[in-house]
Formats: structure tokens, sequence, C-alpha cells
């Protein structure tokens, strides 16, 4: 693929492994589901590997920490996976430690992970840049709920988790206590603000891009559910994603969807560097795109929305990883 393919050389892999993350106190799948699947991490190992690089999975921050004892194990470019645990910070740590260690990584650096961790940063932002995302409020407790949202049906999630982690859905005919009660118990749980988001019903596309300023690969994947058919009103939570009820087709940015592209080019441009991404939209039933969210952190799993993308474009698994790594490497020279 890379015609001036880079010299073989020392990759770490950084992570959180499922036995990592569960063996934590109070730690449960519907609160801490943040690890890396063994077949992600396995793929990009074998990928680099393929390529002729040394890889090391050393697994997750305190590993490297131990590493830093001898200056001659620590590895010369770090491949980034690691998301931590249970913090508004926690994919932000091991960019900034990285950085004051001197060891060049993959991914956004510690500003961007955690802002775009934390949506109640991310979504006035979005505001700003004149992007449109979903109307939402942010509650710190019970008690600063005075009001029911103007809006018929509401997204409920903490404002610094991913994955669909505690989403829920709210009918404004419910009333104002049963809100009430219910961000009490997602405060309790989450121990973070909990958001408030109009939900849009319509199609769920997800952007996915390579690149810092001029993407090297963009486009887009719907997710469908079992019957082929765009989701409308049905919602992406965690029990959905794990069960695999629903998949991932390709779709033509090109037609009908540019906004999209443009939308995903105007926030690389702001946020870089990202090396890669994925952005999640919502196209309501008037064709008007919201974005829901930006992943930073996007997995690299092969049968996931950003290998799929790769596959619409005609690259192998390993030919994405190559791409990423001479994205990353490449602006670690400048």
């Amino acid at each position: 693929m890379n015609q001036n393919r880079q010299q073989p050389i020392k990759i770490g892999l950084l992570f959180e492994s499922q036995a990592d993350i569960m063996s934590l106190p109070n730690a449960t799948e519907a609160t801490h589901y943040h690890w890396r699947e063994l077949e992600e991490v396995e793929a990009v190992a074998e990928s680099l590997t393929a390529l002729g690089h040394q890889v090391n999975k050393i697994g997750t921050l305190d590993a490297l920490l131990k590493l830093n004892s001898n200056e001659k194990e620590l590895p010369d470019f770090v491949w980034n996976l690691s998301v931590g645990v249970v913090s508004r910070n926690r994919t932000a740590l091991a960019p900034a430690i990285l950085e004051q260690l001197g060891i060049p990584y993959t991914g956004g650096d510690a500003t961007v992970k955690s802002l775009t961790l934390n949506k109640d940063f991310l979504k006035p932002l979005l505001q700003w840049s004149g992007i449109l995302t979903p109307s939402w409020h942010r509650y710190d407790s019970p008690e600063d709920i005075k009001f029911l949202p103007n809006w018929s049906f509401s997204i409920l999630k903490p404002s610094c988790e991913g994955y669909s982690l505690g989403l829920q859905c709210f009918d404004t005919q419910e009333g104002l206590t049963k809100l009430q009660q219910i961000v009490g118990e997602m405060r309790e749980l989450f121990s973070a603000p909990i958001l408030c988001e109009e939900f849009i019903v319509g199609r769920e596309i997800t952007v996915g891009v390579v690149g810092n300023g001029l993407p090297v690969l963009l486009g887009g994947v719907e997710t469908v559910n079992a019957s082929g058919e765009s989701l409308h009103s049905e919602i992406l939570d965690l029990a959905a994603k794990r069960q695999g009820k629903y998949q991932k087709v390709g779709v033509d940015l090109s037609s009908g969807l540019t906004k999209l592209k443009q939308i995903v080019l105007q926030l690389i441009q702001l946020l870089k560097p990202l090396d890669y991404a994925t952005f999640d939209f919502r196209i309501s039933t008037s064709g008007q795109p919201y974005l829901l969210d930006i992943n930073a952190d996007a997995t690299l799993h092969p049968q996931r929305s950003l290998a799929q993308v790769a596959y619409a474009a005609g690259l192998s698994y390993q030919e994405l990883i190559e791409m990423i790594f001479n994205v990353s490497w490449e602006r670690w020279q400048k």
C-alpha cells in the first residue's frame, strides 16, 4: 500500500482488558463496559506485526509505568487503545502520560480525548461551531429539574460515558417526578451529571475518518435493524449493541448526505490531531442531520464501523491499520 513504508520499530499496545476492568471494586458491565475486546487487540497486533514491527501488548497504563524504570524496555511508539476506567478524564490519561514520557502515540491528545468524552462540554462547542446537535439539558442532581423538557421523547445518558452506557429513553408524559427519579438513580450509579437530550426520529449514520486536516479515508455506514430498515424510532442502547440485533450497511455520502461530510471535515480541522475517529449522526425525517457524538477513541474491531468504512473503500483491515500508523507517525515527525 505504501511505497515508502516506515522502517520497523518497537510498538507498544495500551489497552484495558475485561479482566483489568472487572477486577475493580464495584465494577459491573452496566457501568464499566470500557474494555477492549480481545479480537480488536489481537487484530491490531497481528496487523502491525505483519507490517514488520515488533509489538508488545503492554496492557494498562500501570504496566507501561512499570516499564519506565528501564528505558530500554519502553516502546518507540504507542498504539493507544486505553480508555481508562471511571473518571471524566479517563481517556485523557494515556496521552497526557505518554507526552510526559516523550513517547509518540496514535489518536487524539489529552485535550481532544477529554473534550469528546464529556458531552456537556462538547455540545456547547458544536453549537458555537454552528453544528446542529439535539436540544439538551444538563442535570447535576434531581433537584436541578424544575420543569419537563419541551419535546416528547428524551435520551438520558451520563455526561462522560461512551458505548451507550446508562442510556435510557424517557417519555415526557411520564411526568416530572418520574424524570427526577430516573436522573437520581443514574446520578448515583455513574457519579456524573446526566444529559437529557431530545430524541431524533430517523436514520442513524456513522461517518469514519482517517487523517489530520485532509482525510485519507472518509466514508459512512448506516445502522439498520434485522429487516434492513432504518432505525426510525428504535434506540441503539447497550443491550441492543450486545445482542447484535442491528447491522451496518455502507452509505454514499455524496448522495443526499453531503452535509455530513462537510461537518466532519470542519471538525477534523478544529480538533486535529485525531488520526482517526467516528462521528455519529441522526438524520431526521425531514433530512436534517444532528451530530450525536464524536468517538475519538473509536473501536478498531474488524467488524465495527471504521473497519467497515475501510472495507467499503476497498481496503483490507491491515491496510487500514497501516494507514492510521502512517498518518500518526507523520505528524510526530514534524
